[in-house]
């Protein structure tokens, strides 16, 4: 029962950064040259669903929010604008990190996504 409050304690500290923190610019795009930028891909490349790191995220939170309880609670916070991936995001800094950290939230949003939890 510990295990169940202590992730609930990460959901609710997760939406209240979210809330609160600016966007990171680590993350956004570097600005292109003068004479414009190359093409690149159209997206992130797909996660590999074979991989151990895909089926531990789908697995882990697809038992974890299939519970009714688990599932209530993550249903209403989604109402307040919590996303899969944010939800992912919190989930993976509860353990260890797996080998293909990308992979994992695939899984995990991809499980979310199974149980009705959509963007």
């Amino acid at each position: 029962m510990s295990n169940v409050f202590d992730r609930l304690i990460f959901v609710a500290a997760a939406i209240a950064i979210a809330a609160v923190a600016p966007a990171s610019p680590a993350y956004a795009d570097p600005p292109c040259p003068a004479t414009g930028c190359p093409p690149g891909p159209a997206g992130p490349p797909p996660a590999n669903v074979n991989s151990p790191s895909y089926k531990d995220g789908y697995t882990s939170e697809h038992d974890f929010y299939s519970t009714p309880q688990n599932h209530a609670y993550l249903a209403n916070e989604m109402k307040n604008g919590y996303t899969p991936a944010l939800v992912c995001q919190t989930e993976i800094k509860g353990g260890a990190m797996p080998p293909s950290p990308a992979d994992w939230i695939s899984g995990c949003v991809d499980a979310l996504h199974d149980l009705g939890f959509k963007p």
